[in-house]
């Protein structure tokens, strides 16, 4: 199979929602080289184990989103471009924007990525760990291990970071949890860590079934955690005590018009996925039926926790 290799060069305050709006779109699994992130500098001593011989590879002053594909090229970069555009017109700084591909070997592009994802911890207590990394785990420390695998989504990005510390806040042993979007199934993965006696996830796309149930499985959840293919309403009918939608604005918005029918009373909904600007219009939405108990922000992301009150 021939695979391409595509780099686009951008700057920091776009890379979020340029890999979330690729990710949305079926290119996943993107690899990001900031030298401005603090990770990459000597004196960073957070979670991230990245090394100095990393850092020093780079031979670029931009921000490069590297990612792999295999569809039709020219149809790809057209697809860059035209999101690239709307990211500028949303007022973010794509710096130069330029596109670079080249056609890469069928192995190479397989295991280069894990180059760059190591563990990590989110919250209190999660700790992701990729299935091929070795990890001391300290007292208190949750280990989650994983292989992201197709349907990418390691955790690092701020809306599922911050789905998982809302998650930390409000779960009971005894909670049922739905992930809407599961992707791999962290934020779920992180929920049945935590205690939760049921988790759902729920995903439109095939590739993020199989990770999540291959991910529960490797975690020994199996028992705990399930994953379905399809839409809400298609295949849920009870009532959680959490549902977490790490999506968009847009269909947050309009899940949340039904929402109600998949939360108990004095059940919990966070939502995630909402980019800066959007935050307005996700809150009076939900604020008409829910109440509004947290508002947090990272970097270009919004997350929301709110109660049903019934």
């Amino acid at each position: 199979m021939k695979w391409y290799k595509i780099e686009i060069h951008t700057e920091t305050e776009a890379v979020d929602v340029l890999t979330y709006l690729l990710e949305e779109n079926g290119i996943e699994g993107a690899v990001i080289e900031d030298p401005n992130d603090e990770m990459f500098s000597d004196s960073y001593k957070g979670d991230w184990d990245y090394s100095e011989e990393t850092a020093r590879q780079f031979n670029h002053e931009d921000v490069v989103v590297k990612i792999f594909v295999s569809e039709e090229i020219e149809k790809t970069v057209a697809f860059i471009e035209e999101t690239l555009k709307n990211i500028e017109s949303n007022g973010l700084n794509i710096g130069t924007g330029q596109i670079k591909y080249e056609i890469v070997d069928d192995e190479d592009w397989k295991d280069k990525w894990k180059e760059y994802f190591k563990p990590f911890k989110i919250g209190s207590h999660i700790v992701i760990k990729p299935t091929w990394e070795d990890y001391q785990s300290e007292e208190g420390d949750i280990v989650i291990e994983m292989d992201p695998g197709s349907a990418f989504g390691s955790g690092t990005h701020e809306t599922t970071s911050m789905c998982v510390k809302l998650v930390e806040k409000v779960l009971k042993d005894s909670d049922t949890v739905y992930d809407i979007g599961c992707g791999t199934g962290i934020i779920g993965l992180a929920a049945a860590k935590l205690g939760a006696k049921s988790v759902v996830g729920v995903d439109i796309a095939e590739d993020a079934i199989i990770a999540t149930k291959e991910n529960a499985a490797h975690n020994g959840l199996n028992h705990v955690v399930d994953a379905r293919l399809g839409n809400l309403t298609d295949v849920l009918e009870d009532k959680a005590d959490i549902v977490v939608a790490n999506i968009m604005a847009d269909i947050i918005i309009m899940m949340t018009e039904t929402i109600e029918n998949f939360v108990k009373k004095d059940g919990y909904y966070i939502t995630s996925g909402i980019v800066n600007g959007r935050e307005k219009d996700v809150l009076e939405v939900i604020s008409s039926k829910f109440e509004v108990i947290e508002h947090i922000n990272e970097g270009e992301w919004h997350a929301i926790l709110a109660k049903y009150r019934g």
